[in-house]
């Protein structure tokens, strides 16, 4: 079945496909300066911590720990689109090591379980891990949606 949206080529991710244990292929992205100050703008943050220091090396910069889970959904969603009507009911995030610049963080998104609740709404829990280019993990996230009927 196609999206909504007729210029959209991707397929939903339709709750059938979404069996225990499934992983999705890996999401890679790496951590720029410019990622950084986008984000940082987007969301307000003007912590120090995370700003732009001359003569400083780049590499040495810490990024927000929320840059870690950005592309969180991405990670499930790359390929398909998502059917409309499914409701986002909680997430939980579990940061576990700095990110930097120049860091390459990669994603993988795990379906933890996916089953009909007491009122026969479809449930879905996404296990979703970053970690860099080390292998290290530097986040976690829980993600529990409602799967659209």
């Amino acid at each position: 079945m196609m999206a909504g949206n007729p210029g959209n080529l991707k397929p939903e991710l339709i709750f059938s496909e979404l069996q225990p244990e499934r992983i999705f292929p890996a999401l890679t992205y790496e951590i720029t300066a410019e990622l950084v100050d986008r984000y940082m703008e987007t969301v307000g943050d003007r912590n120090p911590l995370y700003l732009s220091m001359p003569n400083k090396n780049p590499s040495l910069r810490l990024a927000p720990p929320g840059l870690a889970a950005i592309y969180a959904r991405l990670s499930y969603l790359r390929d398909y689109t998502m059917p409309t009507g499914g409701v986002l009911a909680k997430q939980e995030f579990f940061f576990k090591k700095e990110v930097f610049i120049e860091d390459r963080l990669t994603v993988i998104a795990k379906v933890e379980e996916s089953f009909l609740d007491e009122k026969k709404r479809k449930r879905v829990t996404f296990l979703i891990q970053a970690s860099n280019q080390r292998g290290e993990p530097v986040s976690e996230i829980h993600l529990y949606a409602i799967w659209p009927k």
